[in-house]
């Protein structure tokens, strides 16, 4: 595993115990703040007949060398994407290697009215209810750092408290995992996250493994209107954009170039 990544885990272990003690899990089974505001994550990604669009909140990227923000505003970027036609919007919540904060899902569940998939490294059972203690819809779970064992038991524990999951698979082997805990929703990443490089061709790879009833949906590396023409004539369901809009001066002119005459 890559040095990033282990980093990534060491710090997210310690964030999560230290969370533990300050607010402990009972407060949010107590809460009634679990059963609000609940938005479809899988109908926003499956309407209509275009690739659908889950477009990414971060401020910074760890195989990035700039900031993409000095300063983010979440709710205004929120409403950028709805806008221009985003069906659900990712929110990254990990504040040391990506500048975010939990802070930001009910920003934009404020500012919107479209789904949020909560994106971190989730590994306890405490962030699962914590995700929709803070409002999101949905949460990422990455296969290549969770047992089959894990992913089942968060995505059953997720759905019980309202929410779905897009299980995140790079290679044939994730995606074993994935469909052996009963993942619905699969995301295929193109970003190795061992090397940090990212290769398009990755998704026609492991797609070609993919029962045909899994949604199925495109991360990292869509860059052009050419390469979500190719990601629909393969079935795609949707594509998770960040970058590609984040890094460019113009948001919404770049979300209409890429997005035109997908249909």
């Amino acid at each position: 595993m890559k040095k990033i990544l282990k980093e990534i885990l060491k710090n997210k272990k310690k964030e999560v115990e230290s969370l533990k003690v300050k607010r402990p899990l009972s407060d949010f089974l107590n809460s009634k703040l679990l059963l609000r505001d609940i938005r479809s994550f899988k109908e926003a990604i499956t309407s209509g007949n275009s690739i659908n669009l889950i477009a990414e909140i971060k401020k910074k990227s760890p195989s990035k060398k700039k900031e993409f923000f000095k300063k983010l505003d979440v709710s205004h970027l929120a409403k950028i994407y709805e806008k221009n036609g985003a069906k659900a919007i990712s929110v990254l919540t990990d504040k040391k290697f990506f500048g975010g904060d939990p802070s930001y899902i009910n920003k934009v569940k404020q500012a919107v009215k479209l789904p949020v998939l909560r994106k971190d490294f989730i590994i306890s059972e405490y962030q699962v209810y914590e995700s929709r203690y803070l409002g999101a819809d949905a949460i990422l779970l990455i296969a290549r750092i969770l047992t089959k064992e894990q992913i089942r038991s968060f995505s059953h524990l997720a759905r019980r408290i309202g929410m779905e999951c897009l299980v995140e698979v790079y290679d044939e082997k994730d995606l074993e995992n994935a469909l052996v805990a009963g993942a619905k929703i699969i995301g295929i990443n193109n970003r190795n996250l061992d090397a940090l490089t990212i290769d398009l061709e990755n998704t026609f790879r492991v797609v070609s493994k993919m029962p045909k009833e899994i949604i199925k949906i495109s991360e990292s590396g869509i860059k052009s209107n050419s390469d979500i023409v190719r990601l629909k004539k393969i079935g795609i369901n949707a594509v998770l954009i960040g970058s590609s809009f984040l890094e460019s001066s113009d948001i919404e002119g770049k979300m209409k170039d890429i997005m035109k005459e997908n249909k």
